[in-house]
């Protein structure tokens, strides 16, 4: 049971390091290809992307986790032959789904892109088809060693996946570029073209991965097959329909944000547009101007938005274990003390660095991007949209650890609920916002903030009542909030001050490096974490100290 237990936590860990690695590349990948393609490609790019994620859904949300989860039943009572007709049913299945999605998106390339009022993004959509198929395959390779507590092929997959991406993306995308500046949607189609190439090494990969590892009998399969004593299993007709129970409402779940960037690509650019002409402006200059600040939206704020997202991504990796073992053993007190930890920490993360994105943001932006630097209408846009935009980083940041601490306790289908009305109230309030006022793109980023406000408040008053947790309002709200401000303050001073120099980058970085220092010491001096925080985070005994607890 223990050697059980000891491979469960390596593999969890091997992939969650995977996870990291892969959020950290996805977070910047964008950023030099946001310099490569330019603004307009960048809106082909983006108009595209929200199918394939959608579609994407279907193969790789849920049916990985049914996979794993009816090939571990099968591993557990000795019975090989039930774990391959899984494998196998599972292959069929994929194979299906990869086939219909792939010849869907590029079947409906040219409608979904006129849809959208960007009929040169059908490019982009047919480039991504391919990847839909690859992706399924893989998917039944994964979730058949993940059921094995075999995570290192998926981890080496996902890291060849990311590294692939990147180097064929960025090729294409800069040969297209030189080679055919004026047409913006074929770079936008180069980078994409390097997403399906990316999928296919990474199936390629993880295919020679399980191969080999058959082959040297390094899977509990082979050893099982050894001592095959079962000869009867389910047949193919109730694997197939148990897959299905189980990968159903984790897909519904999983699709909920892929379909408001869906609703973003298809409303935002033809309302922007319309309301560019009703000003005045000829249908050209309505479409430039609406792709225009449709990238400021979707390529410059939110990646420096999400970005947060891959300390809290580690965060609720590590709560959910810890909350998940205290559930089955009833043991409340734990319950308790980590779901308290998680929200803290949620603020802990969240308000500095929405507060520091509101005073900074559009000067990390002109530093990141050449397109914010250079064009000065579009760094005030870009400023303006990260104005609203910023708030919703604490909400995020709320929304994914507490989401790992609801389903620790056993209830994954609370946080999809939540999720699913704000994005509901995201929808509905960005055609208001957009429609019938004057805020345009801003009204879009601030529907977005409206969509985690409403997720996040929704699941920390569930954490509050159903872990029955007794939490320090002064602690988990009021300091993190203080230093976040103080901190505020001295990245608004040092960059005011050092930017009088004429050096924007050197002024950014240094105001930046100030306010991670400020917001330290301040939270040192402010001491807002117990004794029981520590036994929840890294180097606890070590943390402790420096924060002054006492035992």
């Amino acid at each position: 049971m223990k050697k059980t237990k000891t491979s469960f936590v390596a593999g969890a860990a091997i992939l969650g390091i995977a996870g990291l690695i892969v959020k950290v590349i996805g977070a910047v990948y964008r950023i030099p290809l946001a310099n490569i393609v330019g603004t307009e490609g960048m809106a082909y790019y983006e108009v595209a992307y929200p199918y394939y994620s959608w579609l994407l859904v279907i193969s790789s949300a849920g049916l990985p986790t049914a996979v794993s989860k009816l090939v571990s039943e099968r591993i557990a009572i000795g019975d090989g032959i039930g774990a391959k007709r899984v494998f196998s049913a599972a292959m069929r299945l994929l194979f299906f789904i990869g086939v219909f999605t792939s010849v869907l998106l590029f079947a409906l390339s040219g409608g979904i892109a006129n849809l959208s009022g960007t009929e040169p993004a059908k490019y982009s959509l047919m480039a991504l088809a391919p990847a839909l198929f690859f992706v399924s395959i893989m998917c039944a390779y994964r979730g058949y060693l993940q059921g094995m507590q075999c995570m290192t092929g998926t981890a080496i997959s996902q890291i060849v996946e990311q590294a692939a991406k990147l180097i064929v993306g960025f090729s294409l995308a800069a040969y297209f570029v030189k080679t055919q500046p004026d047409r913006p949607e074929l770079a936008a189609m180069g980078a994409l073209i390097g997403v399906s190439v990316s999928e296919l090494i990474a199936l390629l990969v993880i295919k020679f991965y399980y191969n080999v590892s058959l082959k040297k009998g390094n899977l509990l399969i082979s050893e099982i097959e050894r001592h095959q004593t079962i000869t009867h299993g389910p047949s193919m007709k109730s694997i197939v329909k148990r897959l299905l129970l189980i990968a159903i409402p984790i897909t519904i779940g999983a699709s909920i944000m892929p379909i408001t960037g869906i609703a973003d690509s298809i409303f935002i650019i033809n309302i922007l547009k319309a309301k560019n002409m009703a000003s005045g402006l000829t249908l050209e200059a309505a479409n430039e101007a609406a792709r225009a600040s449709y990238t400021v939206l979707r390529s410059y704020v939110t990646p420096l938005i999400n970005m947060p997202a891959v300390l809290t991504l580690a965060l609720s990796m590590s709560l959910v274990p810890a909350i998940s073992d205290a559930t089955t053993k009833h043991d409340k007190a734990t319950v308790r003390n980590a779901s308290s930890t998680g929200l803290k920490l949620a603020m802990f993360i969240g308000a500095p660095c929405a507060v520091g994105l509101f005073v900074v943001g559009g000067p990390i932006m002109a530093m990141l991007y050449s397109a914010v630097r250079t064009r000065p209408e579009i760094f005030t846009q870009a400023q303006n949209v990260m104005y609203f935009a910023a708030v919703g980083v604490l909400f995020l940041s709320l929304v994914q650890t507490l989401t790992g601490i609801i389903q620790g306790l056993g209830k994954p289908q609370i946080p999809v609920i939540f999720l699913a009305i704000g994005g509901v109230v995201k929808v509905v309030s960005m055609l208001l916002l957009m429609h019938f006022t004057d805020l345009g793109i801003l009204g879009a980023a601030l529907s977005t903030v409206l969509c985690y406000a409403i997720a996040g408040i929704a699941d920390t008053v569930y954490i509050i009542r159903n872990a029955k947790i007794r939490i320090s309002y002064l602690d988990t709200f009021v300091k993190p909030i203080l230093a976040s401000l103080l901190m505020g303050i001295a990245v608004w001073g040092c960059y005011e001050l050092i930017s009088k120099s004429g050096h924007m980058t050197i002024a950014t970085v240094l105001s930046v490096g100030a306010g991670v220092i400020v917001y330290c010491i301040a939270m040192v001096l402010l001491r807002p974490f117990s004794q029981s925080d520590f036994a929840f985070l890294p180097k606890g005994e070590k943390l402790r100290r420096i924060f002054r607890v006492n035992k």
